[in-house]
């Protein structure tokens, strides 16, 4: 089985894509947005979705959620909660689906703390 990559956006926008990583690249609907939240113009938006097209998306869903929300709690146990919701999100989406998260972002550090995956940083 191929190991799954979960790209974050600070990775995406500093080559991950072009790394030289030991798995597949994937996206999860959070880190879509956030990457085409950043696009400067209509025409800008529909390359980059269309660029992100050709990674494998994993699914998010009411699991997800719950999974934040335990990380959440657990993390507030030691006042170390205060970590955005996307990035909570995304590393629950990668315990989901089995997969590690490729970061420039220290969140997913405290994150890995708590969730079952590994913070790769780039």
């Amino acid at each position: 089985m191929n190991r799954l990559l979960l790209v974050d956006k600070s990775a995406f926008v500093r080559g991950a894509a072009d790394a030289r990583l030991d798995g597949e690249l994937c996206l999860c609907p959070v880190i879509r947005w956030e990457l085409l939240f950043s696009a400067r113009s209509p025409a800008d938006y529909a390359a980059t979705e269309q660029d992100l097209d050709h990674f494998r998306e994993l699914r998010m869903d009411a699991e997800t959620f719950a999974v934040a929300g335990s990380a959440q709690r657990e993390l507030a146990r030691n006042a170390r909660h205060r970590v955005p919701v996307p990035d909570l999100l995304i590393a629950a989406c990668a315990q989901q689906h089995a997969a590690d998260v490729v970061h420039v972002d220290r969140h997913f550090d405290v994150l890995a703390s708590v969730l079952n995956f590994e913070a790769i940083r780039l």
